[in-house]
């Protein structure tokens, strides 16, 4: 299923900025000016809570991306996972996005709209 996230600030933050998601992908097409970032879980913040309804595994893709900075320190054991995701609406109708990643790095840029692509409970 894919929808397109109409107020990404909330969505993000309803979800507790993705923390503790694990990181399976994170993809820059420059031709089409998209980021695609895939999770194990979408609700991993509320993982050993009652409000957890089991993993839901997604991808999200942000679109008109532009101004890309990132970083990380990636090992081959390393498991990269979502420390933090903040959306902060900018001028023009756009956003900015932080992704902090843990154990240590940093993707940022701005973009016009993300989609949702929720993929098959694992």
């Amino acid at each position: 299923m894919q929808s397109l996230i109409p107020d990404p600030k909330s969505f993000f933050a309803q979800r507790g900025g993705l923390h503790d998601a694990r990181i399976r992908q994170i993809a820059w097409d420059a031709p089409a000016r998209s980021i695609s970032i895939q999770v194990d879980d979408l609700n991993a913040n509320s993982f050993g809570l009652p409000e957890h309804t089991g993993a839901e595994p997604g991808t999200l893709v942000f679109h008109a991306a532009e101004d890309l900075a990132f970083s990380c320190d990636a090992f081959l054991h390393d498991v990269q996972r979502v420390y933090d995701l903040e959306i902060e609406e900018t001028s023009g109708g756009k956003y900015r996005c932080t992704l902090v990643i843990a154990p240590g790095g940093r993707l940022s840029f701005t973009f016009s709209s993300v989609e949702l692509l929720v993929l098959l409970r694992q």
